[in-house]
């Protein structure tokens, strides 16, 4: 009967089995942070676009989507505001809807009365991290003037995305400047020295302050 001698992996083969094993981590681990870095831009993108359409939104009808009163006339849907110069909350979900009729960004919203908290993805447009952005003066970064008009970016964001967010469009401060952490997450989001928290990651509110 012939025997089979069964021969194991030399140290040479198994060197060469963890270094592709290291390669292969290394890259997934590479092609993650990418992805977080290329949604980070969307974002920046998208902070662009909102502001841009509001700004042609204010030149044709000299108001504010949301809060514009001649909304119904104008055919923007029956959406009109009170026309007091803030987009004040219930006036938040009608913002998108607004600005996609008029033609200044693209996709279908359904007009929502917001009284607090996120805009549900039906009336406002989503963010590369899964949440909605939302448009009013009644949210608020820690520091920012009040009744400043703002885009808030959501509940969906870590501490390190939007710490790469704020270094790309401001001062890295999450406590000045247009890119703030919103007054409730303070403690949680920003460490002592000023800085977003990095190390422990959280996910957290913030706001982009238009003006």
């Amino acid at each position: 009967m012939n025997m089979h001698s069964q021969r194991g992996f030399s140290l040479l083969e198994l060197a060469i089995s963890l270094a592709i094993l290291a390669l292969l981590s290394g890259g997934i681990l590479k092609g993650r942070e990418m992805i977080k870095s290329a949604k980070v831009q969307a974002l920046s993108s998208d902070l662009n676009a909102i502001e841009t359409a509001i700004s042609g939104f204010e030149s044709r009808y000299s108001g504010l989507p949301g809060d514009f009163e001649a909304a119904n006339a104008a055919g923007l849907g029956d959406t009109a505001g009170n026309g007091n110069g803030l987009i004040d909350n219930n006036e938040a979900g009608h913002v998108f809807s607004q600005l996609a009729l008029s033609g200044f960004i693209q996709g279908t919203f359904e007009a929502t009365d917001l009284d607090q908290g996120d805009c549900p993805k039906s009336a406002c447009l989503s963010t590369p991290f899964g949440g909605t952005y939302l448009v009013t003066n009644t949210v608020a970064g820690i520091n920012t003037q009040p009744g400043a008009l703002t885009i808030g970016l959501g509940n969906h964001i870590s501490a390190s995305q939007l710490a790469e967010l704020d270094r790309k469009l401001d001062d890295g401060n999450p406590l000045n400047g247009s890119i703030q952490v919103e007054n409730d997450d303070a403690t949680l989001c920003v460490t002592d020295t000023k800085h977003w928290d990095e190390a422990n990651n959280p996910l957290c509110h913030a706001v982009y302050t238009l003006r």
